[in-house]
């Protein structure tokens, strides 16, 4: 399958990612096949506890109207995010556990959101885990708004809260980077 080309590919006129330290250069681009790698042990590692993902993946991965975003510094990956273009859903975002907190899952958010945005979708949708706590907080101070429930969503059984956000509302990290 041939992969939709974005216009954008990195954090826009190469500025330093809001909440990171200034010495840390860290960009976001379209995932490329060599990305594939660290996206699937990253989110084996990150989704496992809702079920297994090995088959999703790789079909979100090459779907034509699945934009998957990475965040490097160093030419080393830390995060990745897959949207759904076509219904603006966030298939997926997941950050390294040791980049958690830094305020890297807020930038490549807001770089999907402005992605999206041009692209003219006008509302994200994603699924969440009831349980992840950190998640839903996650989502919530990113003004993403619950708008339903579904049982036995993940492969596991586990409920997710739907949620979405109208375009347009961009919002801070609120975390600083140790690593």
């Amino acid at each position: 399958m041939k992969r939709r080309q974005y216009k954008g590919d990195v954090v826009p006129h190469g500025e330093k990612m809001r909440g990171i330290s200034d010495k840390k250069e860290i960009a976001i681009r379209p995932a490329t096949s060599a990305d594939y790698g660290f996206i699937r042990a990253l989110s084996k590692e990150a989704f496992s506890l809702y079920g297994d993902y090995e088959e999703i993946i790789p079909w979100w991965f090459m779907h034509p109207d699945v934009m998957t975003m990475v965040s490097f510094e160093n030419m080393r990956s830390h995060s990745f995010a897959m949207l759904y273009v076509m219904s603006g859903e966030i298939l997926a975002i997941a950050v390294e556990p040791e980049f958690q907190g830094c305020g890297i899952g807020t930038e490549l958010l807001n770089h999907i959101e402005r992605i999206a945005s041009q692209l003219g979708v006008e509302r994200l949708l994603l699924h969440t885990a009831i349980e992840n706590e950190v998640a839903v907080m996650f989502f919530h101070s990113a003004s993403f708004s619950v708008i339903g429930k579904e049982e036995g969503y993940y492969p596991r059984g586990q409920a997710a809260l739907i949620m979405n956000k109208k375009i347009g509302v961009e919002y801070k990290a609120k975390g600083t980077c140790t690593s």
